[in-house]
């Protein structure tokens, strides 16, 4: 006896479905992202720092540490100091 229901069946089908198309997207984009964006998100987020980041609070990480994230340019910080 599986005890298995459709309702699960469906669920774990769909996770597999996501699963391939995370998957498919990150082939298909993968040189585009190596060759345009990232340098292109890199190049914006040093304009940014050059005027300054607007810092918002986000969260803290695992061990405690306070996250912020640039509401201009989505930079993000994590500082042990504070």
């Amino acid at each position: 006896m599986s005890g298995e229901t459709e309702s699960t069946k469906i669920w774990k089908e769909k996770g597999l479905i996501e699963k391939a198309r995370r998957e498919k997207m990150r082939e298909l984009m993968g040189e585009y992202d190596k060759t345009v964006y990232y340098p292109a998100m890199k190049a914006l987020r040093e304009r940014c720092e050059k005027v300054g980041h607007r810092w918002h609070f986000i969260d803290v990480n695992p061990v405690g540490y306070p996250i912020f994230s640039c509401n201009q340019c989505g930079a993000t910080d994590i500082r042990k100091d504070e």
